[in-house]
């Protein structure tokens, strides 16, 4: 293009200058379609509560209560928005166990809390 602009052939130069340009735009909308794609798939995420009782959320919870005879009486804390865990794994495997992805607001655990 240099070339073409030192022969002062400015029609040309403008002619390769947008094919340049439409080409690197195609190729960098590919590589980043292809990017957004792997990192989905390369981003494992599973949420397991196992445990009698249990609770798993791969977000946030505002309140979560395990057990029996178990009284509440105000509303639940605002939960506020936090990032997910990092590799998306989020287990809650023991009995009335409460796990979360990102926050949890309250946990009432046991028997006959109020």
């Amino acid at each position: 293009m240099t070339l073409l602009l030192w022969l002062k052939d400015l029609d040309t130069a403008g002619t390769a200058a947008g094919f340049v340009a439409d080409t690197t735009a195609i190729v960098m909308t590919v590589l980043t379609v292809r990017a957004l794609l792997l990192q989905s798939v390369q981003q494992p995420s599973h949420t397991t509560a196992s445990g009698p009782g249990s609770v798993a959320a791969g977000g946030s919870i505002g309140r979560a209560v395990t057990g029996d005879g178990n009284q509440v009486s105000v509303l639940a804390p605002a939960v506020p928005p936090s990032a997910p865990a990092p590799n998306g794994a989020v287990d809650a495997p023991g009995s009335k166990s409460v796990a979360a992805g990102c926050s949890i607001g309250e946990a009432v655990t046991g028997d006959n809390n109020t």
